[in-house]
């Protein structure tokens, strides 16, 4: 690495004395970096492996979590209001810290969103954000490591550090970075949606069947059987700690939607279906495929799908869309995909057609500025 920051030796944490002693120092501090490192290769839930941790003087502090496991010290710090606690791409770390320490985390500043309102991508990794703005290079020869397994070796050590040594001054930087007041003020309302509680819970399992692949080829109450079958795959992945396509794949949901058969002889000869899965959780499945067949057809979800004409002219109106927010962003100096992905736009403009938008995200706050003047019809 290269900077000119002067650091101290990071202090590897094991015990949770230690972690509530280095809990109650951060408290009493304006700012905190921190980052993760995790092992999420066989389960549902990510394996923690350790919380890095960093402050204004240069203090580092890396908590082995694995010696660790109760790390509920941390909750008053991520839960502190006077607490900045500065991440990059900060949902999935967040959501990870949340459930390791039971806490809700609030007041968040995240660097991959703030680099977007300073003439950034706000895609950039956190490698390339350092080397263009403090001229800063850290290694990521350890982004594969195994977190769990010990001892950790130096190299780890030295990896995990760097991910949070240099993120309270990035910050810094970025937020004199932005163009204007306007645009800072956009950086604040948009670091504020981070203390929204929904960010770091479970999605809702009854919205699961939104995410299957091929669920645009579904119509209304094959939507209904998928609806119920995601929800019970979710709930049964959570429970067994597997990753979802270790109880069923999404193409074997999709198979059983379209089949809607509760024959479990008919069921068990579907392509890629679990040869081995236990007769009670089959029953449980077909009890949910029959949910999904009995329900009134008025209570079934509606197909996603639309006829071609219908689909190229909502495809060219997202596109005009697109190229409003492109324009009114890059005249601020901002990140046109900070403000809306392309399946955002084109929710926003079916929303429109249906006079339902106004609670739409585009509708709101900032972004409500940015769209100023655009015509969905």
């Amino acid at each position: 690495m290269k900077g000119q920051t002067t650091l101290r030796k990071a202090e590897l944490i094991t015990t949770e004395a230690r972690l509530k002693e280095v809990s109650d120092l951060i408290l009493n501090t304006s700012a905190v970096a921190a980052d993760t490192e995790f092992f999420w290769e066989r389960t549902f839930y990510p394996i923690l492996g350790m919380v890095q941790l960093a402050i204004d003087d240069g203090s580092c502090w890396l908590i082995d979590t694995v010696a660790i496991p109760d790390i509920s010290a941390l909750k008053p710090v991520l839960e502190s209001e006077s607490v900045t606690k500065v991440l990059h791409d900060a949902p999935q770390d967040l959501g990870i810290l949340a459930r390791a320490a039971g806490a809700k985390p609030r007041t968040i500043f995240d660097t991959r969103v703030a680099a977007g309102f300073a003439g950034f991508e706000s895609t950039c990794s956190l490698q390339s954000l350092l080397r263009d703005t403090l001229n800063i290079e850290i290694s990521k020869d350890e982004t594969r490591s195994n977190w769990i397994r010990r001892p950790l070796s130096e190299s780890q050590l030295r990896y995990a550090a760097g991910d949070v040594l240099y993120l309270l001054e990035l910050r810094k930087h970025l937020i004199n970075a932005c163009a204007n007041d306007t645009t800072r003020g956009w950086l604040e309302e948009e670091s504020a949606q981070l203390n929204e509680p929904s960010i770091y819970q479970e999605r809702d399992p009854k919205k699961m069947f939104l995410r299957v692949k091929g669920v645009s080829c579904l119509n209304s109450r094959q939507l209904a059987i998928l609806r119920e079958v995601a929800e019970w795959r979710e709930m049964e992945a959570r429970q067994r700690d597997w990753p979802r396509g270790h109880v069923l794949r999404d193409p074997v949901l999709i198979a059983l939607a379209q089949l809607g058969s509760t024959d479990p002889e008919v069921v068990i000869t579907i392509s890629d279906f679990p040869q081995r899965m236990p007769n009670d959780i089959i029953a449980d499945l077909l009890t949910a495929i029959q949910r999904g067949s009995e329900l009134p057809d008025a209570e079934c979800p509606q197909p996603t799908g639309n006829s071609f004409a219908r689909r190229q002219h909502l495809k060219s109106r997202t596109k005009r869309l697109l190229d409003h927010i492109r324009s009114k962003c890059v005249s601020q100096g901002i990140d046109p995909a900070l403000a809306a992905s392309r399946a955002e736009a084109e929710s926003f403009i079916q929303r429109a057609d249906a006079e339902s938008n106004s609670s739409h995200k585009l509708a709101k706050g900032w972004r409500k500025v940015i769209i100023e003047g655009f015509n969905p019809a």
